[in-house]
């Protein structure tokens, strides 16, 4: 879906999420920290959502192990963020968002087949690192520019407009045309 995306249908998925033309959509979509009681996102959602200002949407998917939270609840109801967790297809999300916004989440690997700019924010890198382990350093080898607090994400996110690192590309997204299952099943019954 995301790596034969047309525009129609990427404005057809705008338009039904009400993501009105001119507008920039971002999606926050961080990962399930299972060392940590509380679900609540690092991000202080109200406040980077108000210094992004009114021409951006701000979509908020949490991890599926956390779908409802009465933060985001409360300020989707509110208007000052999209509580995006009940949308059936994340893919759709993706192809909305002009900009993915993540932590540790392993959506940054299918978002980069769209080569749409991802910001990646890792207050809590060493912590993460440590309780989780990890395959690369995302830090140095990640897909984009990574911010450590809250005020640099939305700087980060203000000026973002670079598209995912082409080494990253290469690693993770080189097979992704659209037609690897393609491949993989004539391999396997071949």
């Amino acid at each position: 879906m995301l790596a034969t995306a047309t525009p129609e249908r990427v404005r057809a998925v705008r338009e039904d999420l009400g993501i009105a033309d001119g507008k920039t959509a971002v999606l926050y979509a961080p990962t399930h920290r299972e060392y940590l009681d509380d679900p609540t996102p690092p991000l202080d959602l109200a406040r980077f959502a108000d210094g992004l200002g009114d021409q951006v949407v701000v979509m908020a998917r949490l991890h599926y192990f956390h779908d409802e939270h009465p933060l985001l609840r409360e300020l989707h109801d509110a208007g000052r963020i999209r509580d995006v967790a009940s949308h059936p297809s994340i893919e759709e999300l993706c192809l909305a968002a002009d900009i993915l916004v993540t932590d540790y989440s392993s959506i940054m690997f299918d978002y980069a087949v769209l080569d749409r700019p991802i910001a990646i924010h890792a207050p809590d890198w060493e912590v993460y690192r440590e309780q989780r382990g990890t395959y690369f350093d995302l830090l140095t080898e990640g897909p984009g520019p990574v911010a450590r607090t809250d005020d640099e994400l939305l700087d980060l996110v203000k000026s973002c407009k670079e598209r995912p690192d082409p080494g990253f590309r290469e690693r993770f997204c080189s097979l992704e045309d659209g037609h690897a299952a393609e491949r993989v099943i004539a391999a396997v019954l071949g």
